[in-house]
């Protein structure tokens, strides 16, 4: 939007109120059930019906104005103290606030239409709220609420008109009040062109830090220049003597011209030291602005949320509050697009799942009225988002049986599982804890899909719960998606960088406090082993003495948690994430790369794909000793390429096949499964079937067309279970067809013998 909104037809101005005053309608009304005779909150209810009221008259929208009109004289005769509003009467005042938004959607030439085929209903609704009015003290003050909304209606015709609506959406007002001046003049931009506004701020904020090193050159020279100085002056005695007619003025000359180049190198220096602040304040300050006017407050992702936590707790029959901190938290648009719907699943499972009835809390000495609480904060650079509620939180043997029930793992591996690693399999595709399937849960659907958002965006979710006491979610994402704040790390020589919201922790520990037992290593953190590993074995580096102090970075998800020990810490940096060309196709470890000050490349490391090749090396005994090299040279007889877009179902498979002795690697998905075998030989491929970007049937089918793996046997280990399902595998070249419950009776372990023999 701009000053000037002449390009925008009247309906999407009455849809740009309407949209505006309904957020103000929906969270007042929410308000008035906890303190109904609110004057500050009936009085913004009241401004905000009369200026819908107003904007609909403007463009004949009869039947909006009939609904908002009504409306205004509930909220006029509630602030006259002749009703009062209760949950029954906001349930009607909130249908007329969704019916007033149904009829700002509606495209130009629709309206006539739309309000023939729902008279009757708008008729139910009028009525509705009109019997509201009669629960009021009595005809008298009922004729003096009409008349004093009627009168209002007329000072209406009279004083509104299409400037005066589109001031009020220019400005913000509420469409019958005064005319200050709005000091933020909002201006039309298309999301590319700010993009691309914010690429090249960011590109400018890492471009100006090349005068820094710039700077120290130049300071180098002077120090040369000096130490020539010294030199010209130690020589005069002997070129004197040697040629006492011309050797004192010569060495004299030599000394004035390096005193002159010392005093203009100083100049120089100067100069640029001044021009060097001048670039990095104005870099920084327009970076900065660049990336403030794509940050939008958390509270605009969430303007549905109180009302939809009302509607559901009713029809639940549930009482619960919906507390929200952070509301002008600053958020990406672009991430505060994609958290909307992860959150409000996360809300809608605490009250299905979590909060217990008012009887069932009454019980056990909880107050009727559950709580969630929703809350967001910037920490340490990063956005951190937390889902909590005091509901009956999560039983873990119920959550074991589930999960062998299910045939997700063995009872044996169940009972070797952490709490965190139990907990990671709430995150499986059609993994739910529900008997029975609702229209609101059940169906195994959610989680997941949290899940992957938040790996789109680079962040982490991690949960907690304990029986009878609630569950917590939280959300770590970064601020902003246009850089990634980031950890730079030396790694032979060489500059790697971790993003920052994937470090659990770092430090620098001693050789003598790493412990070690079986021959892996592993230093104890909060009172929880976490194994080591060298980033130079990890990356296939050459190895390197210590020194006997370890620089470790502690990664991890809720699965899995090591410490790669690193040459050095460099910093912190804001770096311009730079995509890899698509030629290379997925980078074992690295998501993407940087330039430095200096201009030099480094790469990010993908850290989930690093902890996958950090399990492999544990997993299959080759992990050296907690040094800065020294990979093992031991071998595997049988490779095996698993590949499945689940994290938990990807290391279930690996431990069982590692405990049979062979050599496993994983893959995330199709297009990393395809790359992976066309790089190494393998004897055996187990592949899921429903994975992004490339799903199991089009990879088994890429193998079979490859000259050179069509021979590679292939399994496919699926949730889908029908023969339509199984012929679509076997059709595409797959040797076998399992199902995900193989892992609880060894079927899979046989089936890879039957192909490939033992491992040993």
């Amino acid at each position: 939007m701009s000053g000037d909104l002449s390009g925008f037809s009247m309906m999407e101005l009455f849809r740009i109120e309407t949209e505006n005053q309904a957020a103000v309608l929906t969270e007042g009304l929410l308000e008035l059930e906890r303190d109904p005779t609110s004057a500050a909150t009936l009085e913004a209810l009241m401004r905000a019906a009369h200026s819908i009221k107003g904007a609909a008259r403007i463009i004949s929208l009869d039947g909006a104005v009939r609904i908002a009109h009504q409306m205004e004289d509930c909220f006029v005769a509630a602030q006259g103290r002749e009703v009062t509003l209760g949950a029954a009467d906001v349930d009607v005042l909130l249908s007329g606030v969704d019916m007033l938004s149904q009829i700002s959607n509606l495209k130009e030439g629709d309206a006539s239409a739309w309000f023939e085929g729902h008279a009757e209903a708008m008729d139910a609704l009028v009525a509705a709220m009109a019997a509201i009015l009669d629960g009021g003290s009595g005809d008298v003050g009922k004729q003096d609420s009409a008349n004093r909304a009627v009168q209002k209606g007329d000072e209406e015709d009279e004083m509104t008109s299409v400037p005066e609506v589109k001031a009020a959406v220019r400005e913000g007002r509420d469409g019958d009040g005064g005319r200050e001046e709005s000091k933020d003049r909002v201006l039309r931009l298309s999301s590319e062109h700010l993009d691309r506004m914010l690429a090249l701020a960011s590109e400018m904020q890492v471009g100006w830090q090349w005068l820094r090193p710039f700077s120290d050159s130049m300071l180098m020279l002077k120090r040369r220049l000096g130490e020539l100085e010294k030199m010209l002056a130690g020589l005069e005695p002997a070129v004197t003597q040697a040629d006492p007619s011309t050797g004192s003025y010569r060495i004299k000359s030599a000394r004035s011209k390096a005193e002159q180049c010392r005093a203009l190198l100083a100049e120089q220096q100067e100069e640029l030291e001044m021009h060097s602040r001048s670039v990095s304040g104005l870099s920084h300050r327009l970076y900065h602005q660049t990336v403030a006017s794509r940050m939008r407050p958390f509270g605009d992702g969430i303007p549905g949320f109180r009302r939809m936590v009302r509607d559901l707790a009713k029809d639940l029959g549930k009482k619960v509050r919906l507390d929200v901190s952070g509301l002008e938290t600053t958020v990406d648009r672009d991430i505060l697009e994609k958290i909307e719907s992860p959150l409000n699943h996360l809300i809608r499972n605490a009250i299905d799942h979590g909060l217990e009835s008012p009887v069932e809390r009454r019980d056990q000495g909880k107050p009727e009225e559950g709580v969630i609480q929703l809350e967001a904060i910037h920490q340490s650079g990063m956005l951190r988002i937390s889902v909590s509620d005091d509901g009956r939180g999560l039983d873990l043997d119920a959550l074991r049986a589930k999960v062998i029930r299910n045939g997700h793992a063995t009872k044996e591996m169940v009972d070797r599982m952490t709490e965190s690693e139990l907990m990671s399999f709430l995150f499986l595709p059609k993994f739910t804890m529900k008997e029975s399937v609702t229209e609101i849960s059940g169906r195994g659907v959610g989680l997941d899909i949290v899940a992957s958002m938040v790996r789109d965006v680079r962040g982490n979710i991690h949960c907690t719960a304990q029986q009878g006491n609630g569950m917590r979610f939280e959300l770590l994402l970064p601020i902003t998606l246009s850089v990634v704040r980031s950890l730079l790390v030396n790694i032979a020589g060489e500059p790697y960088a971790f993003p920052l919201v994937h470090i659990n922790r770092t430090l620098r520990c001693n050789r003598d406090e790493v412990e070690r037992v079986e021959g892996h290593q592993f230093i104890t953190l909060d009172g929880q082993q976490v194994g080591l590993a060298s980033a130079r074995e990890v990356l296939g580096l050459p190895g390197a003495d210590s020194d006997g102090c370890y620089s470790i970075v502690v990664v991890g998800t809720m699965e899995s948690r090591y410490g790669l020990i690193v040459d050095d810490f460099l910093g912190e940096r804001d770096l311009v994430e730079k995509v890899l060309h698509p030629r290379l196709g997925k980078v074992k470890d690295i998501s993407a790369a940087a330039v430095t000050a200096d201009g030099s490349p480094l790469l990010i490391f993908d850290v989930s794909d690093l902890l996958r090749s950090v399990a492999k090396l544990v997993g299959d005994g080759k992990l050296g000793r907690a040094s800065h090299g020294g990979a093992s040279s031991k071998a595997v007889a049988k490779r095996i390429l698993v590949v499945d877009d689940s994290l938990t179902v990807r290391e279930v498979e690996r431990k069982l096949l590692v405990s049979k002795g062979y050599e496993v690697e994983v893959a995330v998905d199709g297009m990393d499964g395809l790359n992976t075998v066309r790089s190494g030989a393998f004897d055996l491929v187990i592949s899921d079937v429903d994975m992004p970007r490339m799903d199991g049937i089009e990879f088994v089918s890429h193998i079979k067309r490859d000259a050179r793996l069509r021979d590679t046997p292939v399994i496919i280990v699926s949730y889908k279970e029908s023969d339509e399902d199984r012929m679509r595998g076997l059709e595409a070249g797959a040797d076998s067809y399992l199902t995900k419950s193989s892992f609880h009776d060894e079927t899979l372990v046989e089936t890879v013998e039957d192909l490939i023999g033992k491992a040993s």
